[in-house]
């Protein structure tokens, strides 16, 4: 055995390089991951304090009064945590974590952290604990197809916000790290790299064509938390493909995010309008990029192009077709992908618009009434 190490020492010294000049590399090494520990450092101690908990608390009184007096009937521990009663007469119930977007309050997380699941509606009570302040939210604002929620807190001085950064500029390879407060003491700060850039800008024909797919596995309470790139700009916010990962096929150990550009395209809309529902024309589509103006023969041609049409919906009922070419929504131009968003998000479900439509050298004007999102033009 002990000759065997030697002669495999004596072949490394021959075939590699010489023990002083390795040692020289090492120590190169190291200085570079020490280099690498200091940018994630940095990045923690910038991000952290902008990501919170937050928690859903249902009405219950019984429970409250019991849990308050620590006479609860059950087996077990006899105190229950503090953070348990933040809200007088309610108990706890879930949550996940966010991020504050602005320093007045404004946080963004997902709309399954704040929505009850017994009743699909917000829950009683939304607390959230920036730092070890406690704060009561308000539900601004919720996007159930996109899984998005905008609440709003009140508090004493202002908040450390996060920098939003452009997810359009990550790719395959690009560094990624998910944040999350879950529940408890722990903080989570999981770094990764983009696996796959999202098939689509628009979430219209298929949500999961949308999101940012990472190898980054975030847990259940760091839900609703950011991801951000080596900057510390948050590029997605962390979600999942639907109720659970085994119900579609989420691949273990791998992680999504909803890609921020689309979030801030709506924004200043679903604050206007405190929407609860998806706003739908029923029909999908694609950025005009040269390769799609070449195949379609229009080089010069602006807009989104309309690759599919929903039947029965607002489009398919005004006569908007697969090839068309969505130019403008109330006299505004559509220029991309996120504007046809955005001004879709800005007219909100209910509102009749005038819509111009391209085709082959002839446009047409049309009118058409924004609809709901109905839950058969299911996005996988």
């Amino acid at each position: 055995m002990i000759r065997a190490i030697v002669r495999m020492l004596l072949v490394a010294s021959v075939v590699g390089a010489p023990w002083p000049a390795r040692a020289a590399e090492d120590d190169d090494a190291v200085k570079q991951l020490e280099r690498s520990e200091q940018v994630f450092a940095g990045i923690a101690t910038r991000v952290t304090p902008t990501v919170v908990t937050i928690r859903r608390f249902v009405k219950d009184e019984a429970w409250w009064a019991a849990a308050h007096a620590k006479k609860q009937a059950a087996a077990g521990w006899r105190v229950t945590p503090e953070a348990d009663l933040v809200v007088p007469g309610h108990r706890p119930k879930g949550g996940g974590s966010g991020f504050v977007v602005s320093p007045d309050g404004y946080i963004l997380t997902l709309r399954r952290v704040v929505i009850d699941p017994a009743t699909g509606k917000p829950a009683d009570a939304i607390d959230v604990e920036v730092g070890s302040v406690h704060l009561l939210a308000k539900a601004v604002s919720l996007e159930p197809t996109l899984d998005l929620a905008i609440l709003k807190v009140t508090p004493a001085a202002p908040l450390a916000s996060a920098k939003l950064g452009d997810s359009a500029e990550v790719g395959p390879g690009s560094w990624a790290i998910a944040f999350g407060d879950p529940d408890g003491p722990e903080k989570t700060m999981v770094p990764g790299i983009i696996v796959h850039q999202p098939a689509r800008e628009c979430y219209q024909d298929e949500l999961s064509a949308t999101y940012l797919q990472t190898s980054v596995p975030v847990c259940d309470g760091a839900l609703g938390g950011p991801l951000v790139n080596l900057h510390g700009e948050v590029i997605g916010i962390n979600t999942r493909r639907g109720d659970s990962a085994a119900a579609h096929g989420q691949v273990a150990g791998s992680g999504y995010a909803l890609p921020i550009n689309l979030p801030i395209a709506i924004y200043q809309s679903l604050l206007t309008n405190q929407s609860t529902v998806s706003p739908w024309l029923g029909v999908s589509v694609l950025r005009l990029d040269d390769v799609l103006r070449k195949r379609i023969g229009e080089p010069q041609c602006s807009g989104v192009y309309i690759d599919n049409v929903f039947d029965p919906s607002p489009a398919s009922a005004v006569g908007i077709k697969v090839g068309d070419i969505l130019q403008s929504i109330d006299g505004d131009s559509v220029s991309g992908v996120y504007d046809f968003q955005r001004l879709l998000y800005r007219a909100g479900a209910g509102k009749v618009v005038k819509l111009q439509v391209y085709n082959t050298h002839r446009t047409r004007e049309l009118t058409a009434k924004i609809g709901v999102r109905p839950p058969l033009a299911t996005t996988r």
